[in-house]
C-alpha cells in the first residue's frame, strides 16, 4: 500500500484538518497560489473535505450529500452524482492512501474532453470488509477553488457494466419484440388474403440464415399456401414465416 507522509489521508481528525489549513494558508500568504505544490495541496484538501461528506452523508449523519460539478456530470452521463457519493461513502475512509496526484490542462477524450485546471488523483483503499478498492477522482479548479468531477472506483466500474450490459440486453429485446409485431402484421394481411397460408405459422424469435431459408425471398403479395407447400416439400422439418424488410422468408426449422 502507498501512503504518503504528507498526505491528507494519512492522518485523522482535527490533526488532519489544522494540518490541512495551515498547508493551505501557508500557500496564499506565501503567494504561491500558481505554484503546482500549492495547487496541489488545494486539490487534496477538496478531496478529503469531499469523502469526508460523502462517509457522513452515507451514515446519514449528513442531510445533504457532497456536491458534483454540474459539467462533469454531463460529459459523463453513465454515473451522477448520487452514484458517486454513494460508492465513495461505502469505502473506509482511515484505509485510503494516495498512490498517484497529477495534475492535468484536460480530462476526457473526444466529445467528452474539457480543458482547464484538474487534479486526478488515484486512491488505494479498503471496503468495511477489508476488500483492497482501487479509486480515482478527478477535481476541477474554477475560480481557485476544486469541485469534484469525476469519481470511479472499482466497485462503480462494475455497477456501470452491469447497468451498460442490462441496458443492451432490454434494447436487443425491444428489437426482436418490435421485429415480431411487424412480422405479425405482415402474417396477418397474408392470411386474409389467402387463408391457406395459416397452416404455416410465423416463426418465433428465429433469425433468418441461408442455412435456413427453403427458396428465395418472396414478395408479400406472392405469398400463397401453393408456393409454401412446394418449399415444405423440401423441409423435414417444420416450416414457418419470418419477415426480412417487406419480403417473406420461408425457414426450415
Amino acid at each position: 500500500m502507498i501512503r504518503e507522509a504528507n498526505s491528507p489521508f494519512s492522518q485523522r481528525g482535527p490533526a488532519r484538518q489544522a494540518r490541512l489549513t495551515a498547508l493551505f494558508f501557508f500557500g496564499l500568504t506565501a503567494g504561491c497560489a500558481a505554484d503546482p505544490e500549492a495547487i496541489q495541496t488545494q486539490a487534496l484538501q477538496a478531496a478529503s473535505q469531499w469523502f469526508t461528506q460523502a462517509s457522513a452523508w452515507q451514515a446519514e449523519d449528513a442531510v445533504e450529500p457532497p456536491a458534483c460539478h454540474a459539467f462533469g456530470l454531463i460529459k459523463f452521463p453513465d454515473a451522477d452524482c448520487t452514484d458517486m457519493v454513494t460508492h465513495a461513502g461505502r469505502l473506509e475512509d482511515a484505509s485510503r492512501s494516495i498512490a498517484s496526484v497529477k495534475l492535468r490542462e484536460c480530462f476526457g477524450q473526444g466529445n467528452a474532453e474539457v480543458c482547464g485546471e484538474f487534479a486526478e488523483i488515484w486512491f488505494d483503499s479498503k471496503t468495511e470488509a477489508g476488500v483492497g478498492i482501487r479509486e480515482g477522482m478527478v477535481l476541477k479548479r474554477d475560480n481557485e477553488q476544486f469541485r469534484m468531477y469525476w469519481y470511479r472506483s472499482d466497485t462503480l466500474f462494475t455497477e456501470l457494466t452491469r447497468r451498460a450490459e442490462q441496458a443492451e440486453a432490454s434494447t436487443e429485446i425491444g428489437r426482436l419484440a418490435a421485429s415480431q409485431e411487424r412480422l405479425e402484421a405482415a402474417y396477418t394481411q397474408i392470411v386474409e388474403r389467402d387463408p391457406g397460408v395459416y397452416t404455416y405459422p410465423p416463426c418465433i424469435d428465429a433469425r433468418v440464415s441461408s442455412a435456413a431459408m427453403v427458396g428465395d425471398l418472396i414478395a408479400m403479395s406472392k405469398v400463397t399456401v401453393q408456393a409454401l407447400d412446394q418449399r415444405d416439400e423440401q423441409c423435414n422439418k417444420d416450416l414457418c414465416l419470418a419477415l426480412v424488410g417487406k419480403r417473406i422468408a420461408a425457414l426450415c426449422l
